[in-house]
């Protein structure tokens, strides 16, 4: 239709200017004529659309005729373009540019490729903006952080693998473990080293009280101040409570049974015995009321080092410590197996039920087994008796290869040792403590059998009158001059209480060494020995709470 129009007024054909400039290498002067004049011709024939336009719409009939103006203004529109165009032609080549560069100018211009006129032109070194910069800056950190990150993991890698080689000439069990138990894991120590042996004293809070069974309650105690313990203890140690019921100072020592992960407070679980002083005054305590403590102390401990698996065997309240133990490894998800075994009277008497069985559910590497002596209960979904060699067997495989820690009253512990042993268990690896099951009460000082009143007020080393009769060997306490029976049912420590010889004291099982004292003549037998070293029994210190006769003694208290 535009070469129709153009026709009409008389225009000469438009020639293909832009795409013929491709063909062209380079302007000769014959061609650079050539192109001028068709520039021109664009020129005029642009000129000639603009001014048929401008009549079309400038006509009175076109007023109210759309369509005619639609027509006139793309005619118009169309004679801007090839004025423009040609213009820019002309302009391209009087500058020297080459032909196919004017012709893709064109192009580009046409298809709005050239850059808009405001766009801001690039800047800084290799023309990068400066969100250039910080991108690549970012990525750069990031690079280095994850080179960094690949190198720590190999030297830790390699570390492991290190120490994971056997060493030459080291022989290896033959017996096959699960796989989370054939590694010993790396120390699961608290962050901050525990406190040294009663190295606190002061006063705890009671702020909860938890009632475990009719005749076992648990004391949860905090510091007074607010915050974390004022110490650190192991799993399996105790403390020492000093407390005054009947006007007489008594010292009793409880195992903590909360985990050492639980900084904010620790939980003591106390049965009350009958005829117990202390053990009655500590469940007549109420929240808000301090206790004198002394602590932590104690050897029987387990923290997940030198085992690959542990065998926790109880019985009543000396479920306390390995409570505490199952309590610190699974906070701490240490992956090898656990055994906990306990043995109780009666179905009301199995502490801590509800918690072993959830802890059991969510670990699996726990393996409970529970027995009770005394129960009437279809439902009751555990064994039944005393624990015995067949039960052992049965809850733990391979027993003979695992560490084993065994604590409760004296006459389960008498019976199941032996029991361990014939097992297979190395004696080395099995570590017990005794659980004083009954109470002694607290009584004043009193006079031993044969001492008269005179001999009391004016303390003498002399041997007791009717000793030899009776047969019945004395203790002589050299520094503070007096004597008293010593019969084969009570410790040096009981016999010292009852003439009021002072022998300091905590925990009265063996096992915190506080009662030390010099065995200056004589011979005694102690159960227990765990808090003596080899240079203590060279110098014959004994332990009071655990030494009884053998004949008459003398000892420097």
């Amino acid at each position: 239709m535009m070469d129709d129009m153009m026709r009409q007024m008389g225009a000469p054909p438009r020639k293909e200017l832009y795409p013929s400039l491709m063909e062209v290498e380079a302007f000769t002067p014959d061609k650079r004529q050539q192109f001028e004049r068709l520039a021109r011709e664009r020129m005029k024939s642009g000129t000639a659309l603009m001014s048929s336009g401008l009549e079309k719409l400038s006509a009175p009939s076109s007023e109210q005729d759309l369509p005619a103006m639609r027509e006139a203004t793309a005619l118009m529109r169309q004679g801007v373009v090839q004025f423009d165009t040609g213009i820019s032609s002309l302009q391209a080549i009087s500058e020297g540019k080459p032909p196919r560069a004017v012709a893709l100018d064109w192009f580009k211009q046409n298809m709005s490729l050239l850059p808009s006129a405001d766009m801001q032109r690039p800047h800084g070194i290799f023309g990068l903006s400066g969100f250039h910069y910080f991108t690549m800056f970012l990525l750069l950190a990031f690079a280095a952080t994850m080179i960094w990150i690949n190198l720590k993991k190999m030297q830790r890698a390699q570390a492991l693998a290190a120490r994971l080689t056997p060493q030459p000439g080291a022989v290896l069990p033959e017996r096959t473990l699960t796989p989370a138990a054939q590694s010993i894991p790396p120390s699961l120590l608290p962050e901050d080293a525990p406190s040294k042996s009663n190295a606190w004293t002061g006063l705890l809070r009671v702020v909860q009280i938890f009632e475990e069974s009719p005749n076992v309650v648990t004391l949860r105690l905090t510091d007074p101040s607010g915050g974390s313990l004022p110490f650190r203890h192991l799993p399996g140690q105790f403390v020492t409570f000093t407390v005054k019921p009947n006007d007489q100072m008594v010292k009793r020592s409880y195992t903590i049974a909360s985990s050492p992960t639980r900084r904010d407070y620790v939980e003591v679980t106390v049965k009350r015995e009958e005829h117990g002083t202390v053990s009655g005054f500590l469940h007549s305590v109420r929240v808000g009321d301090t206790l004198q403590t002394t602590g932590p102390s104690g050897n029987f401990t387990f923290v997940g080092d030198g085992a690959n698996s542990i065998v926790l065997i109880s019985g009543g309240v000396g479920i306390t410590p390995m409570m505490s133990v199952v309590r610190y490894l699974t906070d701490r998800s240490w992956p090898s197996d656990i055994f906990f075994i306990f043995g109780c009277r009666g179905e009301k008497d199995v502490i801590y039920r509800e918690e072993l069985e959830y802890l059991q559910r969510r670990h699996p590497n726990l393996h409970l087994a529970i027995t009770a002596i005394d129960v009437a209960s279809a439902d009751w979904p555990y064994a039944r008796g005393n624990i015995t060699k067949e039960l052992l067997s049965q809850a733990v495989p391979h027993i003979e290869i695992r560490r084993v820690h065994l604590c409760g009253p004296k006459p389960m512990m008498d019976a199941l040792k032996p029991v361990l042993i014939e097992l297979g268990v190395p004696l080395e690896q099995i570590k017990t403590e005794i659980f004083i099951g009954k109470e002694r009460p607290a009584t004043p000082p009193t006079l031993a059998e044969g001492v008269t009143g005179s001999e009391q007020s004016q303390p003498t080393t002399t041997p007791v009158e009717g000793a030899e009769t009776a047969g019945v060997a004395v203790a002589t306490f050299a520094r503070s001059k007096r004597t008293a029976l010593f019969p084969p049912s009570k410790t040096l420590l009981e016999v010292s209480e009852d003439v009021g010889v002072n022998i300091d004291y905590s925990c009265r099982v063996g096992t915190c060494g506080v009662c030390k004292v010099k065995l200056l003549s004589g011979s005694v037998t102690m159960e227990v020995q765990d808090s003596l070293d080899a240079a203590d029994k060279e110098n014959n210190i004994i332990l009071a709470c655990q030494a009884k006769t053998r004949g008459d003694v003398s000892v420097d208290a």
